[in-house]
């Protein structure tokens, strides 16, 4: 039996991925919690989706949206640095670190994230409980440009420029190999590998994704690439790169897998969700780029 006391409400947005997946397995994963009392909180009408009151066995939609009233608890902040490129009252931008992931993946989870590491310095608000002010993501691997919601206004605004594509996205990217063309286009629908469910690959079952692609250096049977997703698909850079046989040097899913990792988000244009006012935000490249910038210790041109 679920108890009553201090009590939390938390709306969860169902995730293309999720689809399918019984409603009290995605609420036990999502919150964090025991699926027995995920179960006990859907049975006693604690959980709604789109509404409704389901049943434990519900089987979920992409898009549709689960409402939970539970004894939540509170992330625990890890402080740990983090660059901070900009912050104001309504979001918080950082210069995400190789290897740090962007949020728990469940409430009990004590990883260190980028989540967590802010809670200690900065306010976050919207989303789900385990990821509050997350409005788009980057791989652990990748570094650069994450911005986060500080506000439920905030989240909102965001995470419909992400979702209509308004969001202006550059990486900068060095891949195994020697392209020929000096730009180019990548189209491939991208879904779960049947073969392989822990990665993604180009299928004709896929959701559509178009990554953009212009060469700014060439050394030694290696490509550095200023790269423009058009959509945000699940690991859509390094699955597009892949399939046209320039995995991202070091990629240990998609490609040989040696090394460091050469995927940075480097700029990222959004409009500010408070004053509307276009805001370019910009993440110095790590130090492994160095070799490939220009002589002058300059970023590559926009």
């Amino acid at each position: 039996m679920v108890t009553k006391g201090s009590r939390r409400t938390d709306r969860l947005s169902v995730l293309p991925e999720e689809e399918g997946q019984r409603i009290d397995r995605l609420v036990a994963r999502r919150l964090g919690i025991p699926r027995s009392y995920a179960r006990a909180l859907v049975k006693e009408e604690h959980v709604k989706l789109d509404d409704a009151v389901p049943s434990p066995s519900r089987r979920v939609s992409a898009a549709q949206t689960v409402e939970v009233s539970w004894e939540g608890r509170a992330l625990q902040p890890t402080p740990s640095p983090l660059p901070i490129l900009y912050q104001d009252d309504d979001l918080v931008a950082v210069n995400k670190p190789q290897g740090m992931p962007v949020h728990p993946v469940a409430m009990a989870d004590r990883q260190p994230t980028v989540v967590t590491a802010l809670l200690a310095v900065a306010p976050l608000a919207g989303g789900p409980a385990n990821r509050p002010g997350v409005v788009h993501r980057l791989d652990a691997p990748t570094t650069g440009v994450l911005v986060l919601a500080s506000n439920e206004h905030a989240h909102r605004s965001l995470a419909e420029q992400f979702r209509h594509r308004t969001v202006d996205k550059t990486y900068l990217a060095v891949v195994e190999g020697t392209l020929d063309a000096d730009e180019g286009t990548v189209e491939g629908r991208i879904g779960r590998d049947p073969h392989r469910p822990w990665r993604m690959a180009v299928s004709p079952a896929g959701r559509s994704a178009t990554t953009h692609i212009t060469v700014l250096r060439r050394a030694d049977d290696r490509t550095l690439l200023a790269v423009h997703p058009h959509t945000g698909r699940t690991h859509q850079i390094r699955v597009h790169l892949a399939a046209i046989g320039h995995p991202v040097l070091g990629d240990r899913v998609y490609g040989a897998g040696e090394g460091l990792f050469f995927l940075h988000a480097w700029r990222l244009g959004i409009t500010h969700p408070r004053t509307g006012k276009r805001l370019l935000l910009e993440a110095p490249p790590p130090e492994a780029f160095a070799p490939w910038l220009a002589p002058e210790g300059r970023t590559p041109p926009r």
